[in-house]
């Protein structure tokens, strides 16, 4: 605890200012990871058995980003904080390692309080669960919270996840994990009344229904090769997948749910709707009219340029870890 302590203070008032963080944290989500990655400080990821591991099928490991041995601190690799991205075991874990060495706690909420499944005393003790620093991931999540925060939008690489010239398909592509198990949130019972008798291809690691796509390069393929994108999700702060889609150009179209009506104008940049058949009406008016499709997708490609900058992310993720170091000693 004291070497820990001490070490921040050396480092904080030497004229040299420490260029990289050593933050433990936890695998959760393999492309908002990728992304923190590109704060260029060092990751090491706990390596806990039964809990969530990296997968690498999907996402590869960035060079920065450290697999630990399993059930292993390693607290000789001298950290400055920890990263908490789940209140879900994570946090529980943190205070633990919080009390043996004493380092402060960022906690990222990528979630919300899940109603008809969540009662109010346990909303509440979520709640609890507060970090030295929250964030979340956008500012609904935060005031479904209800809590103290900063909000820091995703950041999307639009060099990767752009246009190119494939040809069209007629189908409606969806991109969603664990689809069946999580209906609750995903809506898998609407996409199937929604998309009923269309065309449709479905990219994610659902047993005995779809697989995920073989590489990052691989998706940005999918999404350029169809003619419309369609989110169905009905409790997620912001999809990934919708952003990704938008960024490659996609006529999208999807639920008005969360932040998702911030982000998407109906008609000018996608087409949202709550109601199951304006929705499928929107899927077939975008599948007739490659005009309508082309203008919607160069919108939604703006969109994500003028509002997910990768580079925006990036500064504000630094400013946060600096946050976090300077005050840990304060």
């Amino acid at each position: 605890m004291y070497n820990n302590t001490v070490s921040r203070i050396i480092d904080i008032t030497n004229l040299d200012k420490k260029e990289k963080y050593n933050i433990l944290t936890f695998p959760t989500h393999e492309r908002y990871e990728t992304s923190l990655c590109k704060t260029g400080h060092e990751f090491y990821s706990l390596n806990i058995q039964n809990m969530k591991k990296w997968n690498s099928d999907q996402t590869p490991i960035p060079a920065n980003y450290h697999i630990l041995p399993e059930n292993q601190i390693c607290d000789y690799l001298n950290y400055d904080f920890i990263l908490v991205q789940s209140k879900f075991g994570q946090f529980q874990l943190a205070k633990d390692i919080n009390q043996q060495l004493s380092l402060p706690i960022v906690c990222l909420e990528h979630t919300m309080p899940i109603p008809n499944v969540m009662d109010q005393s346990q909303v509440q003790q979520m709640r609890s669960m507060s970090g030295d620093l929250n964030v979340f991931i956008s500012n609904f999540s935060k005031k479904q919270w209800g809590m103290d925060g900063l909000v820091v939008h995703h950041g999307v690489d639009t060099n990767t996840f752009s246009q190119n010239d494939s040809v069209k398909n007629d189908c409606v592509l969806t991109v969603a994990n664990d689809f069946i198990n999580r209906d609750y949130c995903l809506n898998y019972s609407g996409w199937k009344r929604i998309t009923n008798g269309m065309k449709t291809r479905l990219i994610g690691d659902t047993k005995d229904l779809s697989k995920p796509a073989k590489s990052v390069e691989d998706l940005v393929s999918e999404y350029n090769s169809c003619s419309v994108y369609f989110n169905s999700s009905t409790f997620s702060p912001i999809p990934t997948s919708l952003l990704e889609a938008m960024a490659c150009g996609c006529a999208v179209v999807s639920t008005a749910t969360c932040m998702i009506p911030e982000i998407i104008k109906n008609g000018e940049n996608g087409f949202i709707s709550n109601d199951e058949s304006e929705l499928r009406k929107y899927i077939n008016d975008v599948l007739n009219d490659e005009s309508l499709r082309k203008s919607l997708g160069a919108n939604a490609r703006q969109t994500i340029i003028d509002m997910f900058s990768e580079a925006g992310f990036i500064n504000t993720w630094n400013n946060i870890f600096d946050k976090i170091y300077e005050e840990s000693i304060l």
